[in-house]
């Protein structure tokens, strides 16, 4: 069985945009990646995923 690198998956702070490695969880297939708790820029607790990040503002509306 080979190995197939993971990416990590990175989230933007909706406050600040600082960008921040998902905290990593290992799960039966590989890992999960989520959101920090809090921002370490700014304190804030709302992330985007950065695949989202060019549509977060039309969720809003």
């Amino acid at each position: 069985m080979s190995h197939v690198p993971e990416h990590v998956e990175m989230f933007v702070c909706t406050n600040c945009q600082v960008v921040h490695a998902g905290s990593v969880a290992e799960i039966e297939d590989g890992h999960e990646f989520s959101a920090p708790d809090r921002c370490g820029a700014c304190e804030s607790t709302e992330f985007v995923a950065t695949e989202r990040w060019a549509y977060h503002g039309d969720e809003h509306q």
